[in-house]
């Protein structure tokens, strides 16, 4: 049976080898669940349209529509912060949107 990512994001000490990777996985599985707050007053389809692309040293890409990617840019401060308050760390410091 498969032990799933969650658990394993969870249990890996801090010091790990494969930290950096792990934690890209962690920020980008909490920046997916922010991002889910936040499009909960827009249609549905638009949910399926947003990609969160990767995170590297401090700075997380998104990928969206061109309008939307201008509304989350206008966002982009508090998005950061609750994505933060999620890992209960400082640890994304910029966020670049990108259209699609």
């Amino acid at each position: 049976m498969f032990t799933r990512i969650g658990f394993i994001l969870k249990t890996t000490p801090r010091r790990s080898k494969s930290s950096e990777p792990l934690l890209a996985l962690q920020v980008r599985q909490v920046a997916k669940e922010s991002l889910g707050k936040i499009l909960r007053e827009y249609p549905e389809d638009l949910d399926k349209k947003i990609k969160v692309k990767s995170f590297k040293n401090g700075v997380l890409v998104v990928i969206a529509p061109s309008l939307l990617s201008a509304e989350l840019h206008t966002r982009s401060e508090g998005l950061k912060k609750d994505i933060n308050k999620g890992l209960a760390k400082k640890v994304v410091e910029k966020i670049r949107f990108r259209s699609s």
